[in-house]
């Protein structure tokens, strides 16, 4: 696939993700989403984590934030987590100076689960461990 479509594949998951960000900033989203994808970042994520790479992609598509939060899943706060405090994946211009580590590989933590397994896994595996 040539690196424009993939591009615009993920620029349009984006605009329906982020409904009033910018062209530029969705054209913008979408080129981190590959280059992230390609630092092997989608091993990584724990829910803090992908929580801290959603609101980086508001910053880049210049999307109002409380726009997103009022337009997601109505109950979703019972869920949500905070953002992590560190990120697994390059810095973006918006994000270069908020102080945040770059941690390739963040350790498990009590409460941090990876996302993990899935359809056809072995028994035990693509589930959270239990606390």
């Amino acid at each position: 696939m040539q690196a424009e479509s993939a591009v615009e594949i993920v620029r349009a998951s984006l605009a329906l993700a982020f409904p009033t960000a910018t062209e530029e900033g969705l054209t913008r989203a979408a080129e981190l989403v590959l280059r992230w994808g390609s630092e092997g970042v989608g091993v990584q994520l724990e829910p803090d984590l992908a929580e801290r790479m959603l609101h980086d992609l508001i910053l880049v598509t210049g999307q109002d934030e409380d726009e997103f939060d009022a337009a997601r899943e109505p109950g979703g706060e019972l869920t949500r987590v905070e953002p992590a405090q560190s990120r697994a994946w390059s810095r973006t211009r918006e994000t270069q100076d908020d102080g945040l580590p770059y941690i390739p590989r963040p350790p498990e933590q009590r409460g941090r689960h990876r996302f993990r397994g899935g359809p056809g896994q072995e028994p035990g595996r693509g589930t959270y461990p239990t606390d």
